[in-house]
């Protein structure tokens, strides 16, 4: 079985199995399907868990963009005053 493609309505119904309820455990899964127990472990823990770890990312990503252009909005402003300061300065 090693390499074998299983389609996604084979991974949905395993996912929704182990998390209904009183959904099985990940080895009865695997036996009753005779699918690897790695393979549906994968499945239903290590993926969701990985796709969350991307989203933190994603999002940790977008607000440090975010700062940084805040950051260099304040430092225009602040070109902008110290040089009006100058300006008034003089008169």
């Amino acid at each position: 079985m090693a390499g074998e493609k299983y389609s996604s309505e084979i991974k949905e119904t395993m996912v929704r199995l182990y998390n209904r309820g009183k959904g099985k455990k990940i080895k009865d899964l695997a036996i009753e399907y005779g699918i690897a127990e790695s393979t549906v472990r994968y499945w239903v823990v290590d993926k969701p868990r990985r796709e969350n770890k991307t989203k933190v990312k994603e999002s940790s990503n977008s607000e440090a963009e975010e700062m940084k252009r805040e950051i260099a909005r304040l430092k225009e402003e602040n070109d902008i005053l110290k040089k009006a300061m100058t300006i008034f300065a003089k008169n």
